[in-house]
């Protein structure tokens, strides 16, 4: 992948008049007798099941549009079956459940319900440009979202420490950490990194952004991680809607095959989607009553969002080594007094801790034998899907060996 300083700042100017040649549709009556306008080849999918337009028009270009009979089965089964095809939603308000099926496609894009036939041709063509120039990378990404349940659970400490033990498993450029903290985020001055991320562009214009200004909006450390964050501004949540936040994640998903978010505790208009689509969503909490309680609320919450089969991971930060607690590790009392399982549990370490930050470095840089280190370590090799590790490491080796 290019260096930021070797691409241009600002993707070229968006040619007037784009068009595609064939779309598929599943919308209302008006807005399909205005894309005839524009397009000869547009297929109607109205009378057709969600089955049979995955397999006949799979792979191409799908209009769908909120509440058409059917629509949500249809972008259900193209997010499983066809993650190659190119979709564009018409919504004002899209459900959290949809967005995650959309962070699973390849290219993709939502529609004001005032969009016009231009609009819809625009969007069109640019998606099936991205796609071209995104075929050879992952089909998808791996997220995850660290979100705390109270304030000063150490969220930003854990992001970056899982991103850089991901890195150090699955090689450099791969791995990219965003910071969703816009207004007072920590992770730039914790790395000592530039903030590049143009936030009030962003927000302007998101269909705009696009893997070349993505790379301009990225630092990358010295060890292999790129880093995405917004210089601190007051103003900034209300800079971010959603729409930017979206756009901002599916390109970044599209352009690394590892995506770490640091989110903001507070809740944001966009929070909802994100902890839904997210592979992993992982609250953090520390080891007081407060936050315990708060973490297991909060896990109640993004449960609801995901559904049964992927629920939300708890992690509590900043323990004690065992040997310092007289009557035991008591993780199994808590679990019984919030009535939630632990996922992981990771040991604090103060003083390596305050030298990392210091140094703009990871901790790891600094105390690699660290008991936090090792607990992330440990964590993030649960957290991944079985066999990209192994997948990772095996590439590594072979380049070295054709090297």
């Amino acid at each position: 992948m290019q260096s930021a300083a070797q691409l241009q700042s600002a993707p070229p100017p968006a040619t007037p008049g784009r068009s595609v040649s064939s779309i598929a549709v599943l919308a209302s009556a008006g807005r399909m007798n205005a894309l005839k306008a524009v397009c000869a080849d547009l297929q109607d999918l109205a009378q057709l099941e969600a089955p049979d337009i995955v397999t006949r028009h799979g792979g191409g270009l799908i209009l769908i549009e909120q509440g058409m009979d059917g629509w949500e089965q249809l972008l259900l089964l193209l997010a499983v079956e066809r993650p190659s095809t190119a979709v564009i939603v018409v919504s004002d308000q899209l459900p959290a459940n949809m967005v995650r099926a959309l962070m699973k496609l390849e290219a993709w894009d939502v529609l004001a319900v005032s969009a016009d036939a231009a609009d819809v041709m625009e969007t069109g063509a640019r998606l099936l440009e991205t796609r071209v120039e995104t075929k050879d990378g992952p089909a998808n990404a791996v997220c995850w979202a660290f979100r705390g349940a109270a304030g000063g659970a150490g969220v930003s400490t854990l992001s970056i420490e899982s991103a850089f033990s991901l890195a150090r498993l699955v090689g450099p450029g791969k791995v990219c950490l965003v910071d969703l903290n816009f207004a007072d985020g920590m992770t730039a001055s914790f790395l000592e990194a530039i903030p590049k991320l143009d936030l009030s562009a962003l927000s302007a214009a998101p269909e705009r952004l696009d893997a070349r200004l993505l790379a301009a909006w990225c630092w990358q450390h010295e060890d292999g991680v790129s880093i995405i964050a917004a210089p601190r501004n007051p103003d900034a949540d209300v800079l971010a809607s959603e729409a930017a936040v979206l756009r901002l994640l599916d390109v970044t998903c599209a352009a690394f095959p590892y995506v770490i978010l640091d989110m903001p505790r507070h809740m944001m208009p966009w929070t909802k989607s994100v902890m839904a689509a997210v592979d992993q969503a992982v609250i953090v909490s520390q080891m007081t009553v407060p936050s315990l309680h708060a973490a297991a609320d909060m896990c109640r919450d993004v449960d609801l969002l995901r559904g049964k089969t992927s629920k939300a991971r708890l992690v509590l930060n900043r323990m004690l080594q065992k040997k310092q607690f007289q009557a035991g590790f008591p993780v199994d009392q808590v679990e019984k007094a919030i009535e939630r399982k632990i996922d992981v549990t990771v040991t604090t370490d103060w003083d390596a801790a305050r030298t990392a930050v210091n140094l703009g470095k990871p901790i790891a840089s600094v105390k690699p034998k660290s008991a936090l280190v090792m607990d992330v370590d440990a964590m993030v090799r649960n957290f991944t899907p079985d066999g990209m590790i192994e997948n990772s490491q095996t590439t590594k080796s072979t380049k070295k060996a054709r090297a």
